[in-house]
C-alpha cells in the first residue's frame, strides 16, 4: 500500500478515515492493453511492476479481448495470455478489474453485429422509381446553400463577423474564389464561416467541402446546432487538419432531428497560423447512410398521398442494407459514404415515375469510437450476457467488474427504447439496474465500480448531450449504495463529490468514490494533492485512479 497516498487522504479534514481502514484505501491505475501476444503480455507484466513499485493496489483493464472472450472462434491462446497477466497482477498484489458493458463507445461490440447500434429515425425521404421502374432514387427537398462557391462574392457567409475569415480571388478548387481563414489576420481568436439552413425535420442530410491549407496550425471543425435553442447539437465533428494539404473533399452526415431551422459553423475555434481555404460547399438530402435493420429500428416504404398503402419488402423492393456493415462494421473513421441504391424486383407493383416515401432508422457517426448500443435491444442483452459468463469465467471475483456506461451519445432513439416510454434518464437507470443484474447471476457479491459522468447533473446526466433524445436527469436513481463511482469530472470535482456523497437532498445515495484523476493533465504528483485538496471535506472518498488515455505511464510512480 502506497504510504503517501493514505498521507494525502487522511490529511484532508473530513475525509474521516479511521485508522482500521486506511490499509483498505484504493490506488487504481488505468490499464491498457490488447493482450494477444507474448509482447503485449510482456509489455503489461513490465507495467504491472512499475506500479507494484509504486503502491498501486489494482488495474482497471481496458483490453479489447475482455469483450472478445465470448467470440466464436476466439483464439484459446489469447484467453491464456489473459490469464498469465491476470494471475501476474495477482502475485504481484494487485486485483484486476476488467471494463465491461460497453454502452458508451461500443465498437468491440458492435463488430459482432453493427445494427445493434442505437439510431436515430429517418421519416417521410421521398424517392422516385426510375424511368426504367427498376431503382429508387432519393429526390433533395434542400435548395442549395447560399454560394456555396464564394463566387457571389462576401454573400452568405460573413454575417456571423469573426475576423480572419475572408473572400480570396487568387485560389480557388474551382471557379475564381474561395473563403479563406487567415491565421494573420485573426491569430488568437474564432474564424468560422456561417450560413442558416432551412431543412425538414428528421431527415438525413449530407454537407459537402473542399478544404485546403498552407502551414495551418489550430483547432478546426464543424459545428451544426438549433438555431432556437444552441444547446441542440445536430453534429460536432473536428476537421483534424494537417498543416499543409492540397485540395481536400471533406464529407459529413447528419440528421436534422426535430429542427427545422439549423445554424452552421465551419472554422476554427480559438485562433490559428497559417492559412486554411474552403470551397465548393454542398448540401443535400440523402438517406440509408448507416441504416439499422433490427426489430427496434423498422423500415416501411409507402405512398405518400395514401400512408395505408405499404410495400412490401422483397416483392415490391429488394432487401435493404448498408453493405459497409459487410466490410467495415465500425463508425468513427467514416462520416459518410455513398449509399446503397435501392433496386426493385421484376414483380414490384411500383412504376416508373412513381413517388414513394421512407421511414427508417440510422446511426448518426460521432468521432473517436463513441457509437453507442442500443439499451434494449434483445440481440445486445444476449450478448451482454454471454459475455458475462465468459469474463467471470477468466476474472476473480474479488477485483470487480468496470461498467463502461461513459460518454453515452447515442440514447433513447430507436422504437424498441421509446416502447419503454421512459425518459432517458429513466432508460438509463432501467438499464444500468439490468447490467447489474447479469453481473450479479455470474459473480455474486462481486464489486462493481461505474464512471461517474452520466449520473453526475454537473457532467453529462441533463438535457441535450449528443444525440440523445430526452433529458437524462434521473439516471443516477439506478445506482444502489453498493455500486462505486470513478469521478472524472475532474473541472468541477468538489460539487461532482458532493454529489455522490449522499449529502445532497437530491441524490440521498451514498457512494464510495474513486477520484479517476491525471487525464493526461500535466504533473501528476501536482494534480493528485490538487484533486484531493477539492474533495476534502466530503465522505465516502476511497482512493484515486491514474487515469491516461494517451497511454502515458511516465508518471505513474509521481501520481502514488
Amino acid at each position: 500500500m502506497n504510504v503517501r497516498v493514505i498521507a494525502l487522504l487522511t490529511a484532508l479534514p473530513g475525509l474521516l478515515v479511521p485508522a482500521a481502514a486506511q490499509q483498505k484505501m484504493e490506488l487504481w491505475y488505468w490499464h491498457h492493453s490488447y493482450l494477444t501476444s507474448t509482447a503485449a503480455v510482456q509489455y503489461s507484466e513490465n507495467l504491472i511492476d512499475q506500479a507494484a513499485a509504486a503502491g498501486y493496489t489494482g488495474l482497471a483493464l481496458w483490453d479489447t479481448s475482455v469483450n472478445a472472450l465470448n467470440l466464436p472462434g476466439w483464439p484459446t491462446q489469447n484467453v491464456t495470455y489473459l490469464q498469465q497477466v491476470i494471475e501476474y497482477a495477482n502475485a504481484k498484489g494487485l486485483k484486476v478489474m476488467p471494463l465491461v458493458a460497453p454502452y458508451g463507445h461500443s465498437n468491440d461490440a458492435l463488430r459482432r453485429n453493427p445494427n445493434w447500434a442505437e439510431g436515430q429515425r429517418v421519416t417521410g425521404t421521398q424517392f422516385k422509381v426510375d424511368a426504367a421502374g427498376q431503382t429508387l432514387q432519393v429526390m433533395n427537398s434542400f435548395p442549395g446553400l447560399v454560394n456555396g462557391g464564394f463566387e457571389s462574392g462576401a454573400t452568405g457567409w460573413f454575417a456571423y463577423g469573426d475576423p480572419g475569415t475572408v473572400l480570396d480571388t487568387s485560389v480557388s478548387h474551382t471557379g475564381l474564389a474561395s473563403g479563406l481563414i487567415s491565421g494573420a489576420l485573426n491569430p488568437s481568436g474564432n474564424a468560422r464561416f456561417f450560413q442558416q439552413l432551412n431543412v425538414i425535420p428528421w431527415r438525413q442530410y449530407h454537407l459537402r467541402m473542399y478544404i485546403k491549407t498552407q502551414n495551418f496550425a489550430g483547432f478546426s471543425q464543424i459545428q451544426i446546432f438549433d438555431s432556437a435553442n444552441w444547446a441542440i447539437n445536430k453534429i460536432d465533428h473536428p476537421f483534424n487538419l494537417p498543416a499543409n494539404q492540397d485540395w481536400t473533399q471533406v464529407d459529413v452526415t447528419f440528421n436534422s432531428g426535430a429542427s427545422s431551422t439549423l445554424y452552421l459553423l465551419m472554422g476554427v475555434w480559438g485562433g490559428n497560423s497559417g492559412n486554411a481555404w474552403f470551397d465548393d460547399i454542398s448540401l443535400e438530402e440523402t438517406a440509408l447512410v448507416y441504416v439499422l435493420r433490427r426489430a427496434g429500428t423498422p423500415l416501411k416504404i409507402y405512398d405518400p398521398n395514401n400512408p395505408a398503402t405499404i410495400y412490401s419488402e422483397g416483392a415490391d423492393y429488394n432487401p435493404i442494407s448498408d453493405p459497409k456493415f459487410a466490410t467495415n462494421p465500425t463508425f468513427d473513421n467514416d462520416n459518410w459514404h455513398t449509399p446503397m441504391t435501392v433496386t426493385l424486383p421484376s414483380g414490384t407493383r411500383l412504376r416508373p415515375g412513381q413517388i414513394v416515401a421512407m421511414e427508417h432508422y440510422a446511426v448518426q457517426p460521432i468521432y473517436n469510437e463513441a457509437v453507442g448500443m442500443c439499451l434494449t435491444d434483445a440481440g445486445v442483452q444476449g450478448w451482454m450476457s454471454d459475455n458475462a459468463k465468459a469474463v467471470a469465467a477468466v476474472f476473480p471475483p474479488s477485483g470487480g467488474y468496470f461498467f463502461g456506461h461513459d460518454e453515452m451519445r447515442h440514447m433513447n432513439s430507436c422504437a424498441s427504447c421509446k416502447a419503454k416510454g421512459m425518459t432517458a434518464g429513466q432508460l438509463l437507470a432501467w438499464s444500468v439496474g439490468q447490467t447489474i443484474g447479469v453481473f450479479n447471476t455470474v459473480s455474486p457479491g462481486a464489486p462493481i465500480y461505474i464512471w461517474s459522468d452520466m449520473f453526475d447533473p454537473y457532467h453529462n446526466a441533463h438535457d441535450n448531450f449528443y444525440f440523445v433524445e430526452g433529458d437524462i436527469a434521473g439516471s443516477w436513481q439506478g445506482l444502489p449504495a453498493n455500486v462505486a463511482v470513478m469521478n472524472w469530472n475532474l473541472n468541477n470535482l468538489k460539487n461532482s463529490a458532493t454529489w455522490f456523497s449522499g449529502t445532497d437532498p437530491k441524490q440521498p445515495v451514498p457512494h464510495k468514490q474513486i477520484i479517476a484523476g491525471f487525464y493526461d493533465g500535466g504533473n501528476a504528483a501536482a494534480l493528485a494533492q490538487t484533486e484531493l485538496s477539492q474533495v476534502s471535506g466530503v465522505p465516502g472518498i476511497a482512493g484515486m485512479m491514474y487515469t491516461t488515455w494517451r497511454d502515458d505511464y511516465s508518471q505513474l510512480q509521481g501520481f502514488a
